[in-house]
């Protein structure tokens, strides 16, 4: 090789190398870069609130009945051919997880245009038509509603149907389901359907027609069992028909909706933040039923109307609105309620439910569910009284109960930002704080929610990892509770 060639050569490796120095210190001043910014975020930490709790462990309220929890689904739910069945196990194994009794409500605004034909073909649709369900439709509910435990709220068509055709689907569902059946219901928000041009648009109108029918289905099954009046808003027919009925009901019955899922309102920060109209409703219905005697139930519950709003509904956000109104609607004394879920009036599965199902069947836990299933753990005994001083601001509520010989502390910290730091100061005769936690990656999760450190199986098994352990110093515990999660804490004699 000449030595002009040899000098190329050279060339090229020095200018290879000196290529390759500067992509390495380029390199390396950016990996350098990212750690110290990486440190800094580290090192910002969230905001901290310091919050003491007082505990009345002395006093206590009334506990949730044993079918406190429960679920509401549209009748086209019933029509569908693949899901309530007695062998559904994942579904049937959801549903026991929650308690071996529960409610489920069948009505929605698909039940005041359905049809039952007892040897037709189920047709599922949305309320431009006309739903029909069948014989074994109603085999299949029965079946399930026996595998899980669970009781029945039959919704009947007081919208499009007449008296007479309710009174024969009554006694079919009556003879199917037996001891499953819970009551029926007349009508579905009753006090709208002047709205969506329905029959009625005066609370006098539609009780002439709740009495017509009534005496009809008491014709043919005499010790028929009913509630209502399933207002979506109007207080005043539900305080009327309270006035009316007296305890010819089982239940007085209500619905709650944040806001319309189209509704500007249709927020995670509104869905979070406390809903002062609502608390006011909440102590409203706890006057009249406790004038009337009759219990009453919010059996129709979500976050947004409409089948709830993309990327709010369908996210970590939602199981702590969910634990949250739970553990309020308790607190006032509710018997119960009923997380909407499922097809929705409008043919398709809703973001906000807690359990979503396959075209083959198959089922799976969305967040929402696991503020469900912290309720089951933690929300059920006899409620307790709790008082909280907080340093500063922060969206973060709690809840006690006591059930034999454990208290259940709930604390939902709905806060974006803050993390809080709490103080218990621990009830005589009790210790050995251990803590559950509810928790995600992030607010807005669609994915990766667990309860006491664990994900629900896609066969519906929930398997709680071990208790956190929790300090306790000067007879108090001290415990975390990070923005966007919530914590159970069990204290044990």
């Amino acid at each position: 090789m000449g030595r002009g060639a040899m000098k190329a050569m050279a060339d090229i490796r020095f200018l290879r190398h000196s290529m390759f120095n500067q992509e390495f210190r380029r390199t390396f001043t950016i990996c350098v870069t990212l750690l110290v910014i990486g440190g800094q975020l580290r090192a910002q930490k969230a905001p901290l609130r310091a919050v003491k709790i007082a505990l009345d462990a002395k006093t206590a309220g009334g506990a949730c009945p044993p079918d406190f929890i429960g679920f509401g689904y549209e009748t086209s739910a019933v029509a569908q051919t693949n899901y309530f069945r007695g062998d559904n196990r994942t579904l049937i194994q959801l549903y026991r997880q929650l308690g071996s009794n529960g409610l489920i409500r069948i009505g929605g605004n698909i039940s005041d245009h359905t049809r039952y034909e007892p040897d037709g073909t189920s047709a599922v649709n949305t309320e431009r038509a006309v739903t029909v369900i069948n014989r074994r439709n109603l085999e299949d509910l029965a079946a399930f509603a026996r595998a899980t435990g669970w009781k029945v709220m039959w919704g009947l068509n007081l919208g499009t149907g007449s008296k007479e055709a309710s009174a024969r689907e009554a006694a079919a569902v009556a003879r199917i389901l037996g001891d499953r059946l819970h009551s029926f219901e007349i009508g579905n928000e009753v006090d709208l359907h002047g709205r969506y041009e329905l029959k009625y648009h005066d609370f006098n109108s539609y009780y002439s027609n709740y009495l017509a029918y009534r005496a009809s289905i008491l014709a043919v099954l005499p010790s028929a069992d009913f509630s209502g009046p399933d207002v979506a808003v109007n207080f005043p027919w539900l305080r009327a028909f309270a006035q009316e009925e007296g305890k010819k009901v089982k239940l007085l019955t209500h619905h709650y909706y944040r806001a319309g899922a189209a509704s500007p309102a249709a927020t995670m920060e509104n869905l979070l933040k406390t809903d002062e109209r609502w608390q006011d409703r909440l102590s409203q219905l706890q006057t009249v039923s406790g004038l009337s005697g009759v219990p009453f139930r919010i059996n129709e519950i979500n976050s947004f109307s409409g089948g709830g709003k993309v990327g709010v509904s369908d996210t970590f956000a939602s199981a702590l609105w969910c634990l949250d109104f739970m553990c309020q609607a308790a607190v006032f004394g509710c018997e119960g309620v009923n997380m909407e879920t499922d097809i929705n009036q409008l043919g398709w599965i809703s973001h906000y439910s807690p359990i979503v199902h396959n075209e083959d069947g198959t089922c799976e836990a969305r967040p929402e569910y696991y503020g469900m299933l912290a309720f089951a753990l933690a929300g059920q005994g006899n409620r307790l009284g709790t008082t909280l001083v907080k340093d500063g601001e922060i969206n973060l509520s709690a809840y006690a109960t006591r059930e034999d010989e454990k208290i259940w502390l709930i604390v939902v910290n709905k806060d974006f930002a803050c993390d809080a730091e709490l103080t218990l100061p621990l009830p005589q005769g009790y210790g050995g704080p251990e803590a559950f936690r509810l928790e995600a990656p992030s607010m807005d999760s669609t994915d990766g929610s667990t309860l006491a450190g664990a994900k629900v199986s896609p066969d519906g098994q929930w398997i709680p990892g071990p208790p956190g352990k929790v300090l306790t110093e000067g007879g108090s515990a001290h415990f975390s509770v990070p923005h966007a999660s919530a914590l159970l804490l069990r204290l044990q004699r």
